[in-house]
């Protein structure tokens, strides 16, 4: 979509200024800003030709401070953040933003009136963005002046079993069975989903029905993480009451939070809300830090009065790829209702590689620089591409031709390097009454289990030099054309064995922004066979043909940081761009890293990585402003 726009946007560049079109770019924002800032410019009658490119400017500048994750746009820029660089590439000197807004009150207002932009304070918003801000606000106070609940005590083996947990840990459940809000957070490791599993157990215990308690995460990849993590350790447990062997029977399914909320696409809107609102009684979501401020909002509104919201993530990590940084905010804000992990069991001496990564990821957050090159656990620096052990963090600077050897031994490692992968890539399988076929179950779990165990993540989808997804992508899709896709007279978009994700939503089949899965040849109901795109689905897959999802699927033998929030592998590649961009932040390098079980080999220049250390993301939001802090827990 966004290439088709920026076709049609060459075709009006009089209307757009070259070197603002070229701004948006750099930005890595993609054309609908530029559509959506005309648009809205259009809404204020009677202004001159001066006056509204001013406000499409204007317009244009609060647009981008969304995409780039900011909730709102400081009146005043500083020298050289996007908004200063955008005014001048749209030729526009110093001016009061504050008094010009004042010019345009068909546009522009204060708080609690009907304007598509708001000034607030110091600040400009879209009104959409300040009233979710607000009502988040007001719901999570409301949350936290509720008044604890009388427990009933726990037997003390909830908290020893199938592992004991630490007193952070412990503390954290306790917090879970009395309060309205609970906040945790902690670093890879950590066992925040071990701590889940108590939770569950203890509520339980307690009487709090099954069907009363709602599981949810982001994203389908995150959601199903969770629920195998939950139902290992169930299974693990060596005595089990009722209740909790009903659960373990049951396959704990934990939702996506569209699925939670039920959206109706025809609508656009989700089923629960304020006049219509969850049915559980307790909410527990996992990688909470990828929740946009708006989605964190709508499941504000949606509990029930009296229930329970159990909060999990890293703040450390990148935050949602939507605007705001609520979970951060308020885990920043909070610390009567938070809880933060701090001991990390990949720190077990019997795993070195684990230890090694997580040193690395805790010395940039610190940042601390000398620690990363000299300390116990440092990134190990190899000369060449032989050096590369693949076990722990390792750096290669990607010279000249370096970048595609590096892909080609990749691709012929990790991609290709399951024994049998042609034939099991190649496999016809079948598919039909949503069943599979005899000895599809065990060439799918090989397949899943092959690809889920690496990833190469990026800091930047587009990249020279093979530095980007998009060309990374590119460059190992044609590589396994000579593998699966012999035989075929013209190129195809997909080939037999490879990784995709969805790019957006589909509600009809149940696959979302985010999901990963397989493209494979699969015979349907009606015998013929075809390609198709295989998801995960509860402990199986579900197959659908590719055509209608085409356009929604790219391919995932990379991606960004971003979209690898949520997931785990052994091995990863993380790519660095070879100048210090705007995108290379200490929160980027920190959730890329920690992505990885064993090993880590980034492919950067030395001086990007305490460039990165040292370059916090900075959002910008009134979220924490408006929380008002407890005692300390």
């Amino acid at each position: 979509m966004a290439d088709g726009l920026w076709e049609l946007l060459d075709l009006h560049r009089g209307r757009f200024p070259g070197r603002l079109v070229d701004q948006v770019k750099e930005l890595n924002q993609d054309a609908s800003a530029l559509i959506l800032a005309w648009e809205l410019s259009g809404l204020a009658p009677g202004l001159d030709r001066a006056g509204r490119d001013r406000l499409f400017a204007v317009c244009l500048a609060l647009r981008v401070s969304q995409g780039l994750g900011h909730t709102r746009m400081a009146l005043v820029p500083a020298e050289g953040d996007y908004a200063d660089l955008l005014f001048r590439a749209a030729g526009l000197g110093p001016f009061d933003l504050r008094a010009f807004l004042a010019s345009v009150p068909a546009i522009a207002g204060r708080p609690g009136e009907a304007r598509p932009l708001i000034v607030d304070g110091d600040w400009l918003y879209a009104q959409r963005m300040l009233d979710h801000e607000q009502d988040l606000a007001a719901r999570v106070q409301a949350m936290t002046a509720r008044a604890d609940l009388e427990t009933i005590p726990v037997a003390e083996e909830v908290y020893l079993a199938p592992n004991p947990l630490n007193p952070l840990q412990r503390a954290a459940v306790e917090m879970a069975l009395r309060g309205a809000l609970t906040l945790v957070t902690g670093g890879p490791g950590t066992g925040k989903t071990t701590i889940v599993v108590a939770m569950l157990r203890a509520l339980l215990r307690q009487g709090v029905a099954r069907q009363d308690i709602a599981l949810a995460a982001p994203t389908g990849k995150a959601a199903r993480r969770m629920g195998q993590s939950i139902q290992k350790a169930l299974e693990g447990l060596a005595v089990r009451t009722e209740a909790e062997q009903e659960l373990a029977d049951a396959r704990v399914e934990p939702q996506t939070l569209h699925r939670l909320l039920v959206w109706h696409p025809v609508t656009e809107r989700f089923h629960h809300g304020p006049g219509n609102t969850l049915p559980h009684k307790v909410v527990i979501v996992d990688e909470a830090s990828m929740i946009s401020q708006e989605h964190l909002c709508r499941l504000a509104g949606a509990l029930a009065p009296g229930a329970r919201l159990v909060l999990l993530g890293d703040a450390g990590q990148l935050p949602s790829v939507d605007a705001g940084c609520a979970f951060h905010d308020m885990v920043e804000r909070l610390g009567a209702n938070c809880v933060e992990l701090r001991d990390s069991y990949r720190m077990d001496p019997s795993d070195p590689a684990g230890r090694n990564i997580y040193s690395v990821a805790r010395s940039i957050r610190t940042p601390s620089v000398p620690e990363l090159w000299e300390g116990e656990e440092p990134i190990h620096c190899r000369e060449t591409l032989d050096q590369l052990e693949y076990r722990k963090v390792e750096l290669l600077e990607p010279g000249p031709g370096v970048m595609r050897a590096f892909l080609a031994r990749w691709f012929a490692r990790e991609v290709t390097g399951l024994a049998g992968f042609r034939e099991l890539a190649g496999r016809v399988f079948t598919f039909r009454g949503g069943a599979w076929g005899e000895g599809d179950a065990a060439a799918l779990e090989a397949l899943f289990d092959h690809f889920d165990g690496f990833r190469i993540i990026c800091a930047l989808r587009e990249g020279q030099d093979h530095r980007g997804v998009e060309d990374i992508n590119r460059l190992l899709h044609g590589w396994m054309g000579g593998v699966t896709g012999r035989g075929l007279q013209t190129a195809a978009p997909f080939f037999a064995g490879e990784p995709v994700l969805m790019t957006a939503n589909d509600y009809r089949r149940e696959i979302f922004n985010g999901d990963q899965g397989l493209v494979l040849k699969v015979a349907f109901d009606d015998g013929r066979y075809r390609q198709a795109a295989v998801f995960p689905r509860g402990p199986g897959w579900a197959a659908f043909p590719l055509e209608p999802l085409r356009q929604r699927l790219e391919h995932a033998y990379a991606m960004t940081v971003h979209k690898s929030q949520g997931s785990e592998y052994a091995r990863i590649a993380v790519v660095l761009p070879r100048t210090s961009h705007k995108a290379l932040t200490r929160e980027l390098l920190y959730t890329g890293l920690t992505r990885a079980r064993q090993s880590v080999v980034l492919l950067a220049e030395r001086e990007r990585i305490p460039f990165a250390a040292g370059n916090p993301a900075r959002r910008e939001s009134g979220l924490a402003d408006r929380l008002i802090p407890g005692p300390p827990g």
